[in-house]
This record gives C-alpha cells, structure tokens and sequence, in this order.
C-alpha cells in the first residue's frame, strides 16, 4: 500500500502524514483523479489532484505528491478519508479492479 501526506482544499494545513494518524481512524471511499502533473519544485515529483466522495454533488478534493504510481485523468483508486474529519485523505492504493473496469471500457 502507498501512502503519502495529503492536503485537502477544505481543510486546514497540519502537516501531518498518514504516519502521524492512527490507521484504524480511517475508512476507504473511492476517489478519482482529476490531474496528474509535475511538480515546479527542484527535485521534480508528480503530483496527483483528486477527488472523493464521488457520489456528493460537490466531492471534496485532495493532493498528494511523490507517488510511485501513474493514473491518469478519470482513473478510480481507494482514498483514506479520517473517520472525524473528512476533510483529511491520503492516497490509499489502485483496487485492481478499477484497472480491469478501465481496460474493459478502453477495449468496447
């Protein structure tokens, strides 16, 4: 599983990694990218822009950077989202069966 420190549009900046958090505070929703782009920073890293809680008419959007993983833009994957506060998420992982719903839509 790949986890990386998030910040949320909505919530406020603690700085805080999914280390930091206790696991067992959090739950999976399924979110889905909105961009994936390069950082302007020196050493350059991706940055992964997405959104959850999917089926809310304005879903909450979240950031991550430095993820070893590339999805493009409408690809699903599982976000942690606190239990007190939805407001923090992180990056969980690509549920495989996201990647075989995508392939099948790529190939009808």
């Amino acid at each position: 599983m790949i986890l990386n420190s998030s910040c949320s549009d909505e919530k406020s900046n603690t700085n805080l990694d999914y280390e930091d958090y206790n696991p067992k505070h959090f739950y999976e929703v399924t979110g889905r990218v909105i961009e994936n782009r390069r950082s302007y920073h020196i050493p350059k890293t991706n940055i992964l822009f997405y959104e959850y809680f999917l089926e809310k008419e304005k879903p909450l959007k979240g950031q991550e950077e430095n993820l070893n993983v590339h999805l493009n833009r409408g690809e699903k994957f599982i976000v942690l989202v606190h239990k007190e506060d939805s407001t923090i998420s992180f990056f969980g992982y690509v549920d495989p069966r996201f990647r075989k719903e995508s392939f099948e839509k790529a190939k009808a």
